[in-house]
């Protein structure tokens, strides 16, 4: 899962929602040097890409990326995930999106002083440019891919990676709309260990 679908994912705790948000900068038991709740945000965006990872609706997903990408797919498939939540009237509206993004980037800027320079390069980047609201649109998500293609060009062409989602799109449509309600069914019961 992408940005988005992290912040969304986070138990409507702000400090749970930090940790999951900068889950991927934290490795190893580095967690342990946080305060208790940005760690269990740490640790639910653990179990959260676990679970993704190891699931058949996200293999079936990434399978369409395939054989133009050999390694990349799941990154992909991560930032397309987070355009069809953008457009889920199960859990957004266009209102309740703009308010929740800027939430986040509100919530992000109040633990400033617990960024690094790598994370606060990227956080200012996806504040500045509103990546969070604009994977909504055709066009945002376009950016996105490009915009990760250009930034790590080991991952392969952006532009055909749209053009394999364009060619696909209602077809892994359908495996968000299976696979994102039992994710959620994942973390509910994180959130009760």
């Amino acid at each position: 899962m992408n940005y988005l679908a992290h912040s969304y994912l986070s138990l409507d705790d702000d400090q749970i929602q930090f940790g999951n948000l900068i889950g991927d900068f934290i490795k190893g038991n580095k967690y342990l040097l946080f305060e208790e709740k940005i760690m269990q945000g740490i640790l639910l965006h653990r179990q959260i890409d676990f679970f993704t990872d190891q699931h058949l609706l996200i293999h079936k997903a990434i399978s369409y990326f395939k054989p133009s990408f050999r390694l990349s797919g799941g990154i992909f498939v991560d930032i397309l995930y987070d355009h069809f939540l953008a457009n889920d009237t199960r859990y957004f509206n266009d209102a309740s999106l703009h308010s929740f993004t800027a939430d986040v980037y509100a919530n992000l800027s109040q633990h400033h002083a617990l960024l690094n320079d790598k994370m606060n390069e990227l956080f200012s980047h996806m504040a500045t440019y509103n990546w969070l609201y604009n994977y909504k649109t055709h066009e945002g998500l376009s950016r996105s891919m490009k915009g990760i293609c250009n930034r790590h060009p080991i991952l392969g062409d952006g532009v055909e990676a749209m053009h394999i989602i364009d060619l696909h799109y209602m077809e892994l449509q359908s495996l968000y709309q299976q696979f994102f309600p039992e994710l959620i069914f994942h973390v509910m019961s994180f959130e009760t260990k």
